[in-house]
């Protein structure tokens, strides 16, 4: 079983030595010429899906999302993806839940896929930011705050605890919530984006909740969303979360790793386009898909173009740079104790699946989640169920489907039929067909 990196400088050295290894046989070749961002010509079918692509606007903005099921579903279900995919990275199950007879959702957060990508230092992006009117702060902004109900906080958090890959707990003494670059790109916007969009678009179409389900990043934003709004969800499936390395809080040394961190970053940010023309050509995206992809089999063209058009698309750099200068912000850890935290009325069923073969996770870390508690006042686990994938890596939902599809339907009945708001505790293993 491999190993997660210990630290978020070898994270980096790692990714900046895999890409230049892919890309030091290929020449630099302009992206394909797509029109400005906020009026590109989207796809009408999405090639993965075969589902007509729709709009939604959102502050001003365009976000892309598929829809599958029937149009009389008492129950639904949004599909969230990870980081630097889109929508059609659920194209092996967004069919599946909808024959099942759930109206489901997969929406492209904004910043990813055919949705806008406004500059993360632009006036718009700015009025759009999620973390505007959250925080108390002395600071004069001028912004416009779109959800003026926001519970403020603090913009630092002391003494969180977090899990270790042994599966313990540890205790970091400041966690800094914000953005560093103030970008909106950044989990409170997204969440308040998939709270809108549950609004505005699901609910709009049904009475009741709807059920989320995640990957990777999403699964940060899915809780924030729950925080947020719980009285628009039933419970979250989040599927390999992100522990997110790259984060101050779960770096090892930081005075000394972090200044060589925010120099690379800025390098990115500021030389690193001609880099990232090359490391998103085809033959690259199908190479770097092999580090988190567990079964390299399901590494197919309709993948890779899947993630390729995006990704050239105008801005797209720009906003990829930006989110891998994201060191700070919620945790998963932080964000399920939050939950836990809330009144009994206002929580909702976790559950976590994760790809035993994933090289981001450790697995007694996300284990610790159903066995240990975070404190001793509220000994509580913070999630329901831990079910593990053999032979799956990061994203076991397009490695997998067979196995994490009943799983997630498993996840979906239970949650539109629990009556009680504390199930049993327990683990499981699913062992995968090779």
């Amino acid at each position: 079983m491999r190993k997660p990196a210990l630290s978020v400088l070898s994270a980096l050295l790692a990714l900046f030595g895999l890409m230049l290894t892919v890309t030091s046989s290929y020449v630099i070749s302009p992206p394909p010429p797509f029109a400005p961002s906020r009026t590109s010509n989207i796809p009408p079918i999405s090639l993965s899906t075969g589902l007509q692509n729709e709009l939604y606007e959102w502050r001003g903005q365009r976000i892309r999302y598929v829809v599958s099921g029937p149009t009389n579903a008492k129950k639904s279900v949004l599909l969230i993806h990870g980081l630097f995919v889109n929508a059609d990275h659920w194209r092996r199950t967004i069919c599946e839940l909808g024959n099942a007879g759930y109206r489901t959702y997969a929406i492209d957060l904004l910043g990813s896929g055919y949705s806008s990508k406004p500059r993360p230092d632009s006036a718009e992006a700015n009025l759009l930011n999620g973390e505007n009117g959250r925080f108390i702060t002395t600071e004069n902004d001028h912004f416009v705050d779109y959800r003026r109900n926001k519970k403020q906080q603090l913009p630092i958090r002391s003494n969180v605890v977090l899990g270790t890959a042994s599966g313990g707990r540890r205790v970091a003494k400041e966690l800094d919530l914000r953005h560093p670059l103030k970008s909106c790109y950044n989990f409170y916007t997204w969440a308040e984006q998939i709270s809108d969009f549950t609004r505005d678009v699901i609910l709009t179409k049904q009475n009741g909740t709807a059920s989320l389900v995640a990957n990777s990043k999403g699964t940060i934003a899915a809780l924030q969303a729950v925080l947020d709004t719980p009285q628009y969800f039933n419970g979250v499936c989040a599927l390999d979360p992100t522990y997110r390395e790259m984060h101050h809080a779960e770096m090892r040394f930081p005075a000394i790793t972090m200044p060589i961190v925010k120099l690379f970053q800025k390098f990115l940010r500021r030389k690193g386009k001609g880099l990232y023309n090359i490391a998103t050509q085809r033959a690259c995206i199908k190479t770097m898909l092999k580090e988190p992809y567990n079964n390299v089999d399901a590494i197919d063209d309709e993948l890779v173009t899947s993630l390729m058009e995006p990704l050239n698309l105008p801005n797209a750099a720009e906003t990829v740079f930006d989110e891998l200068s994201y060191t700070t912000g919620p945790l998963f850890e932080q964000l399920l104790q939050d939950i836990n935290d809330t009144p009994s009325s206002a929580k909702k069923p976790i559950w976590v699946c994760y790809g035993e073969k994933d090289p981001w996770l450790s697995p007694k870390r996300v284990e610790s989640l159903i066995t240990t508690p975070f404190t001793e006042v509220n000994g509580a686990p913070v999630v329901d169920k831990v079910v593990a994938i053999a032979n799956a890596g990061h994203c076991p939902h397009d490695e997998r489907p067979e196995m994490t599809n009943p799983i997630i339907l498993e996840f979906l009945g239970h949650a539109n039929n629990c009556k009680t708001l504390h199930a049993t505790k327990h683990q499981e293993k699913v062992a995968c067909a090779r």
